[in-house]
């Protein structure tokens, strides 16, 4: 860890992406007491100055890693399209100071995260965040996401990293991550201000990027097994309905055909899963169960919860 950065102020970085229950076991596992009456924030400081030298820097040892790697290991996840949330939109704000914004979705939130690493600060980068951990100076998957997206535009060399540990295997998971300019910089007639240029990152060993064409397009599903099936109820005006959940793997998919003979084998697709939502009704006029190998119709969409998904699923049938 760089010395431009103290231990404590370190400590309470990561003691942001802890939750409040992971932070009494630490108090727990420390011997501290007294810690019951404090709210997080209270109780990060608490704990800190409570603790000795050796006992952060045994902390560093046993825990800051596992910390890293699980945060840096959910970015990525939402880089590949599997995440709870989705990037929404990237701009390079100012290129010469590396600032970014990433805009993200999830089921029922939207939050923007801001990133700055250069040389001057790489000790500790510039950053802000609206998330809970963020917004407190924590090192966030919003930030790690910034992060990979900042070493790729080689905005920074990994090697002058200093601030964090870094998982051993941190470059074998992004090396298929690449970047994808949307727009260009523009200037705005009326204002004269310039827009930032948009840009997008791409995991292309990812179902997202082997199917990304067909987002908002109807595609024929013609197999995949099915692995797990999740019920679901949905309400509308006072209107209850069931729906169902089918995780699918192994599957082979491609535009939808108005008749047979539009039938390409080259523009079929390989990928390894992907979720289907199926409708009551059809659910039960197929029976299906675990393991019943499918075929259908469906809209393909991209989720702020589920991520990749088949929606509006027809003509489904079971296929040998």
């Amino acid at each position: 860890m760089s010395s431009k950065i103290d231990d404590k102020s370190y400590l309470k970085y990561l003691f942001q992406s802890y939750n409040l229950k992971e932070l009494k076991q630490t108090c727990k596992d420390l011997e501290i007491k007294g810690y019951s009456k404090y709210k997080k924030a209270d109780l990060i400081e608490y704990v800190i100055d409570s603790m000795s030298n050796e006992e952060i820097e045994q902390f560093f040892k046993t825990k800051e890693l596992e910390i890293i790697s699980k945060s840096i290991d959910d970015a990525v996840n939402i880089i590949n399209g599997t995440g709870r949330e989705s990037i929404d939109r990237i701009r390079i704000k100012n290129p010469d100071n590396h600032e970014i914004e990433i805009d993200f979705k999830g089921f029922n939130w939207e939050l923007s995260s801001y990133l700055s690493i250069t040389k001057d600060n790489i000790h500790d980068p510039e950053r802000d965040c609206d998330c809970r951990i963020g917004s407190e100076g924590g090192l966030c998957i919003h930030f790690w996401v910034g992060f990979i997206f900042s070493l790729i535009q080689d905005y920074f060399k990994l090697e002058n990293w200093k601030m964090t540990k870094i998982p051993s295997d941190f470059e074998e998971k992004i090396k298929t991550i690449s970047i994808s300019k949307l727009s260009t910089e523009s200037e705005d007639k009326k204002s004269g201000r310039k827009a930032p240029t948009s840009v997008t990152m791409i995991d292309e060993s990812s179902a997202m990027s082997k199917i990304s064409k067909y987002i908002d397009s109807r595609i024929t599903i013609y197999q995949g097994e099915i692995k797990e099936i999740i019920e679901r109820e949905s309400e509308f005006e006072g209107h209850k309905s069931k729906y169902y959940l089918l995780d699918l793997e192994n599957v082979k998919l491609g535009p939808q055909l108005k008749k047979k003979s539009d039938y390409d084998e080259k523009v079929i697709e390989e990928i390894s899963k992907l979720t289907i939502r199926v409708g009551e009704k059809g659910y039960n006029k197929v029976s299906l169960k675990v393991g019943d190998k499918i075929s259908c119709n469906g809209a393909l969409n991209k989720d702020n919860f589920l991520g990749i998904l088949l929606k509006r699923s027809t003509s489904i049938k079971k296929v040998k």
